[in-house]
């Protein structure tokens, strides 16, 4: 009978660790349920705030719609149609890239304000490319700073005011020359004044077989800005890198001359005086002979991105102002009012002087508002450096 009893304990103890065991095993299961299920509904409520909206083709995105409704009388249908379906924040891709449009200007301002450095500048592959590595546009912090500073002082001296008003009332009597009795398409007058004026800003470089080179492969090089990231031949892309390759060789001449003219200064002592355009401003940073090869490249690719407003922005700008004033005949009136007093005032060989514009306050207020009304640039592009929820929307960190 003893070891009937023994067996019974055996048993027991075996059914009450396999009982144990079980008892385990289900409170286990249902730990990583219950996880599994919070972790579900976190991701599901997280999901719920990402902004709604359509990635479009592969590939593709909603590029062609994006770049079809610049070309209509309404170039901004694109973002209204979008924002009339999911809102005034929502995600689309275009231009090779997946983004959240946003056209809130509460967020907008979240944005921009940057508390807690969240967000950086980020363009579109195809504006990379573009643009280089060492571009401004991806600038930020101390460098972004340094060159606003160093370009500044030099937009704010006196002899540069002085020689830029002599400057545009040049090229304006010279444009004005060549108009007849045909129709006249203000912008694209407006980009011929531009752009000749901003090279010379830049580069010294005056009326002449330069000139017209940078200008006609520029043009070719901005149709690149908005395209899809397809680098082989034939494409947009490629075509306005090769356009880039040719400006890049005028320009690298230009400030090789003009760097080798510093240093035979330095070494004869001789005193270089004010700064006459862009370049010398940021060859006379460098400093150091041996610094300049290396940064070359880069000073090359930043003088043809200073480029763009005046092919681009200010073209755009003048000819918004120009609609706006011909939509209030009072401002137009007044405009002109106060323009013909202060021609009155002069004698008509007199030239005008940049204290002469800040005798125009009217004017200024002209060219405040049509800042403050036209939308010249068509997007300020930032990326999420980790995950943030702004009014309730989430934000993704962007992976590349």
């Amino acid at each position: 009978m003893e070891w009937i009893i023994r067996l019974w304990i055996l048993m027991g103890i075996i059914i009450l660790t396999c009982c144990c065991y079980w008892f385990l095993w289900v409170k286990k299961e249902n730990g990583d349920r219950l996880k599994q299920k919070k972790k579900k509904k976190k991701k599901k409520k997280e999901e719920g705030k990402v902004p709604r909206g359509n990635k479009g083709w592969p590939l593709l995105g909603e590029t062609l719609e994006f770049i079809a409704c610049g070309y209509t009388s309404n170039p901004v249908s694109f973002m209204e149609k979008r924002k009339s379906l999911y809102g005034s924040v929502f995600k689309t891709s275009i231009l090779g890239t997946g983004v959240i449009v946003s056209t809130d200007p509460e967020v907008n301002k979240v944005i921009l304000q940057n508390h807690g450095n969240i967000f950086v500048p980020a363009y579109p592959k195809s504006v990379r490319e573009l643009m280089g590595d060492y571009s401004i546009l991806q600038m930020n912090g101390n460098m972004h700073r340094k060159i606003h500073s160093l370009l500044g002082g030099f937009l704010r001296s006196p002899q540069f005011k002085a020689r830029i008003t002599t400057d545009i009332q040049h090229s304006v009597k010279q444009c004005f020359a060549t108009w007849t009795h045909q129709p006249i398409y203000v912008q694209d007058q407006v980009k011929k004044i531009t752009f000749t004026i901003l090279v010379k800003v830049l580069l010294s470089i005056g009326p002449g077989e330069d000139l017209d080179f940078l200008k006609r492969e520029f043009e070719e090089f901005i149709k690149g800005l908005i395209c899809l990231p397809l680098k082989f031949p034939g494409t947009r892309l490629h075509k306005s890198l090769k356009a880039k390759e040719r400006m890049m060789k005028i320009v690298k001449r230009v400030i090789e001359e003009r760097n080798n003219n510093i240093h035979k200064k330095k070494n004869s002592e001789e005193k270089g005086g004010a700064a006459n355009d862009v370049v010398d401003v940021l060859l006379r940073d460098i400093g150091d002979s041996n610094t300049i090869s290396n940064m070359l490249e880069n000073i090359c690719e930043n003088i043809i991105e200073m480029m763009i407003p005046g092919e681009e922005t200010l073209p755009t700008a003048m000819t918004m102002a120009v609609k706006f004033l011909s939509d209030s005949p009072l401002a137009l009136s007044k405009l002109l009012e106060e323009n013909m007093e202060l021609k009155r005032q002069k004698n008509s060989a007199e030239d005008y002087v940049w204290n002469d514009y800040l005798q125009l306050p009217f004017t200024q207020n002209v060219i405040s508002e049509t800042l403050r009304m036209a939308n010249i640039v068509n997007a300020i592009w930032r990326k999420a450096v980790k995950d943030v929820e702004i009014k309730g929307k989430f934000v993704k960190k962007m992976r590349q």
